[in-house]
């Protein structure tokens, strides 16, 4: 992430990503929204007070967090400065930044990342997971949900997407070891997004096949 690629297409992005989906599997912001539902009703009770966006791009989940989590002060984080611009209208009341070291020694109640790390060049991965581990609190939480490379449609959307032209996906194995080099220790973990719209009424079923590796995605939820 050290180089702001997103720039060139943050005026696009959604229009963009929406080209590279078919229609059957494109549904606006629930994927955004999948995301954050899972990541409130694994808090369940819990109310963070400062959540962090790791690289919150133009902001797809931005609303979500302010949805689910109303009384939560809201950072977002990205490399892309032009793709904060579009954040900062999706959340005007989000604190988004490009310079890291601007956090300091400010602490996260939960952390969550959507679909970044295939955007960070290999080498670059640990670090970024060190850099989430060390800004979470003690008794905070890591959402981490990324693509599934061994979903053919997954890979097929991701080959033909503009701004996944050099990502690399990483496995679910791969994340689970790198977050466990930067110190996390693994709650759970699992696979999802098995069913797209038109098989919407068989989601409920998900839960019990987050061992399969056919979901479009996967998850891992950590903690320090």
């Amino acid at each position: 992430m050290s180089e702001p690629e997103f720039d060139q297409y943050a005026e696009n992005y959604d229009r963009l990503l929406n080209a590279s989906i078919p229609d059957s599997l494109n549904e606006g912001g629930y994927f955004a929204e999948y995301k954050v539902a899972l990541m409130a009703a694994w808090l369940k009770d819990s109310q963070p007070k400062r959540i962090l966006d790791f690289g919150c791009g133009s902001g797809r989940s931005l609303p979500y967090l302010v949805q689910y989590f109303p009384s939560a002060e809201l950072w977002g984080y990205d490399v892309s400065p032009g793709s904060l611009k579009f954040a900062g209208r999706r959340a005007p009341q989000a604190r988004l930044f490009s310079d890291w070291n601007e956090i300091g020694t400010i602490q996260f109640d939960a952390i969550i990342a959507a679909n970044v790390f295939h955007h960070i060049p290999l080498p670059q991965r640990k670090f970024a997971f060190q850099q989430c581990y060390h800004t979470l609190s003690e008794q905070g939480q890591f959402f981490l949900f990324e693509h599934n490379p061994y979903n053919p449609a997954t890979r097929w959307i991701f080959e033909r997407c503009p701004f996944d032209a050099d990502a690399e996906m990483l496995s679910l194995q791969m994340a689970m070891q790198l977050s466990q080099q930067a110190g996390f220790t693994i709650k759970q973990h699992g696979y999802t997004m098995f069913f797209p719209r038109p098989f919407a009424f068989l989601r409920r079923l998900e839960p019990y096949l987050k061992l399969l590796p056919l979901g479009a995605q996967y998850y891992v939820q950590l903690a320090r």
